[in-house]
């Protein structure tokens, strides 16, 4: 039999950070964004699909739209350096509107604990990489074991504004922690974050191509 015990109240240090507490691989947060250099294109969905991805009690803001993004990061305490991929979408709670990442992935450990187990990102892990640049032309994959995922790529035509971005400071996670004890709810909980200091360094618009492969356990198609 499995069951579940209530564990004793801990300092507020220890609440943010992840296992093992007496040696935990990074620090607590905030987690600065050092640098993002990011690909996205613009995706055109089937309304069903987008529904049946959006986790209750949140509702899609788009009814057929969804976006893609490839990029390399930087962001301390956990990863100096990671690459990550992503279908990003916008959702309305309320009156509020933010954008939410129903599939994910990351290239480290680390960044995947942070986002996965803290903010309830459902993170999973993929091969490294990085973005490539030819004159003009930007691209970008998702490989995991070796397999092509999902491929982005842009032609730049024009110079862009942060009012372009489909997403701003606001975004918001459902976090399910499930339980070994069957006698037990699992833990449901919405998490809105809103970031600070948000800027951007430069944007670019223009010709968008995407192209899905092997899915994974997701439901990439």
């Amino acid at each position: 039999m499995v069951a579940a015990k209530e564990s004793a109240k801990r300092p507020r240090a220890e609440a943010r950070s992840m296992m093992p507490l007496h040696s935990p691989p990074f620090g607590p947060p905030p987690f600065p964004m050092l640098e993002c250099r990011m690909l996205m294109v613009e995706l055109r969905a089937d309304p069903a699909e987008i529904r049946s991805i959006t986790p209750e009690p949140l509702e899609p803001a788009d009814r057929d739209r969804l976006f893609a993004f490839v990029a390399d990061n930087s962001q301390l305490s956990h990863s100096l350096r990671y690459h990550e991929a992503a279908i990003l979408q916008r959702v309305r709670y309320g009156d509020r509107q933010g954008v939410t990442t129903p599939y994910i992935w990351t290239s480290t450990d680390t960044a995947m604990l942070a986002g996965r187990e803290l903010y309830g990102m459902p993170k999973l892990m993929c091969d490294d990489g990085a973005l490539c640049v030819d004159a003009n032309e930007v691209y970008g994959r998702l490989e995991k074991y070796g397999r092509t995922m999902m491929e982005l790529s842009i032609v730049i035509d024009r110079e862009g504004r942060i009012e372009d971005l489909p997403f701003g400071s606001d975004w918001v996670f459902f976090r399910h922690i499930p339980t070994p004890d069957p006698r037990r709810p699992a833990l449901r909980q919405l998490v809105w974050i809103q970031l600070t200091d948000f800027a951007l360094a430069e944007c670019w618009l223009g010709r968008g191509w995407a192209a899905m492969g092997y899915p994974g356990s997701s439901g990439l198609h």
